[in-house]
């Protein structure tokens, strides 16, 4: 049990980030019992330090505040081909992290039980049958759950093996109209010159205004100029803009984790539960995170109200998490350009099914639709080696 001089709550949230500030949310308009929640952060999240994305074809929990949403999206081909696609019933949304934080925050904050406190985390233990963060303001003591999304996943930035999305976006303002912005641009590949995955996302907010991200699906990172050399180079080749046609607004970077968990799978009788980028809610082969980040939590609540503890907190179906580790592999192996990859499936399939299939709402008939429709020898070579690897060798 806690010692008397140890600040103790019911939930301690060891991260106020994106997964650890959605989390407080949902167990604030549950029926999840808790007299207390701590939210522990470093910083307080204030700033517009991110752009969210995500894609629905239903109302989603923070529709409110939404800055843009598209119906259309261009997709641009290595060999010039472009394709403008509707993909209605869906719509990309784009969420601005300074809105989410507010909006987020009001709510929270209304309710006297949950707290924060800003101060670095040290670490986690056990102490009976409560958890404990050490923090350089202290120990904070958890009587039923700690949940941790600060904690590193497991990607080594050098290693070549441990895929990443890495890309650094500029929003800028040109001096006159020039942008459409009823589509956005999801994947341009007339940049991709080398054997990465690597493409242009472009998101037009008015005739103005706009976000360009130069990305890369690859182990090797980049120096931050080449990025923004790549911006400047596709601003002027794509739209004739050179540095004194526009205004730089902002500028964004990240480095997300391409790579599967390998962790033990996690369940609610678990103490100390991570969530996040490190609980592995990270959509791998594609990086994105909010809504499946709202989905996974969302269930993480209900099991609590219901007290299902065996339930798991990151479920993946064995055979997409199957399709996640060959389509990695392929990209890590570079035998074909990650463009090629993309651009069949584009091109040979509706694009509401391919949205569907990224967010693991197909039937495995529609997967293996779709994974007739991509290149086939590099697909079988990458299976072949993950069987291998998978094979239970003696030891010597």
């Amino acid at each position: 049990m806690p010692s008397h001089h140890q600040p103790t709550y019911t939930y301690i949230l060891a991260g106020g980030g994106m997964a650890g500030l959605s989390l407080a949310f949902y167990l604030n308009q549950s029926s999840v019992p808790f007299d207390s929640i701590l939210i522990i952060d470093q910083a307080e999240k204030n700033t517009r330090d991110k752009t969210w994305c995500y894609w629905s074809d239903q109302p989603e929990t923070f529709d409110a505040v939404v800055q843009h949403s598209w119906n259309q999206l261009w997709f641009h081909s290595f060999d010039n081909r472009s394709d403008k696609f509707s993909i209605l019933p869906f719509s990309y949304r784009k969420i601005q992290s300074d809105s989410w934080y507010a909006f987020i925050q009001k709510e929270l904050k209304q309710n006297p039980k949950i707290q924060f406190i800003q101060t670095k985390v040290l670490g986690f233990s056990y102490q009976g049958r409560c958890a404990q963060v050490r923090t350089e303001a202290g120990d904070f003591t958890a009587t039923e759950k700690i949940f941790d999304s600060i904690s590193a996943f497991p990607c080594e930035l050098e290693n070549p093996q441990h895929l990443k999305q890495h890309f650094v976006g500029l929003t800028i303002e040109a001096n006159f109209p020039i942008f459409d912005p009823a589509a956005a641009h999801l994947f341009d590949f007339r940049i991709a010159h080398t054997p990465a995955c690597e493409f242009m996302y472009v998101l037009p907010t008015s005739d103005r205004i706009a976000l360009f991200e130069h990305t890369y699906f690859s182990g090797q990172l980049k120096e931050k100029q080449h990025y923004l050399d790549q911006i400047k180079a596709y601003l002027f080749g794509a739209y004739g803009l050179s540095e004194d046609d526009y205004l730089v607004l902002e500028e964004e970077s990240g480095i997300i984790p391409m790579t599967l968990s390998e962790a033990e799978p996690q369940n609610l009788h678990t103490k100390v539960i991570q969530i996040g980028t490190s609980g592995g809610f990270v959509k791998s082969t594609t990086g994105y995170s909010f809504l499946r980040t709202q989905r996974k939590l969302k269930e993480l609540v209900a099991n609590l109200q219901t007290k299902h503890w065996g339930a798991p907190v990151n479920e993946t179906k064995p055979f997409k998490r199957w399709m996640d580790r060959v389509f990695l592999q392929v990209l890590v192996d570079q035998k074909i350009k990650g463009n090629k990859v993309f651009e069949s499936l584009f091109q040979k399939n509706r694009p509401q099914l391919i949205l569907r299939f990224l967010e693991e709402q197909t039937t495995m008939w529609e997967d293996l639709k779709l994974m007739t429709s991509v290149p086939t020898l590099p697909f079988m070579q990458a299976a072949f080696k993950i069987a291998l690897a998978d094979l239970p060798f003696p030891k010597k």
